[in-house]
């Protein structure tokens, strides 16, 4: 789960495409980023308590 985390935060937080993506995380497939960014997307409707922990840790990265 931290690694889709961190693709989901790298997609929302850059301008990087998504094979950049990818590639910065071991030649990961564009197509691996879009599944960890949906599967987090749904974890953070369905998770209060992953949201709030994606929600700091992006505060900490925008400080």
């Amino acid at each position: 789960m931290p690694r889709q985390i961190a693709m989901y935060l790298c997609r929302n937080l850059t301008d990087y495409s998504l094979p950049k993506i990818g590639a910065e995380f071991g030649g990961k497939d564009h197509t691996t980023v879009i599944h960890a960014y949906e599967k987090v997307n749904q974890l953070l409707e369905e998770n209060e308590t992953i949201k709030n922990e994606v929600k700091e840790i992006k505060n900490l990265l925008m400080e």
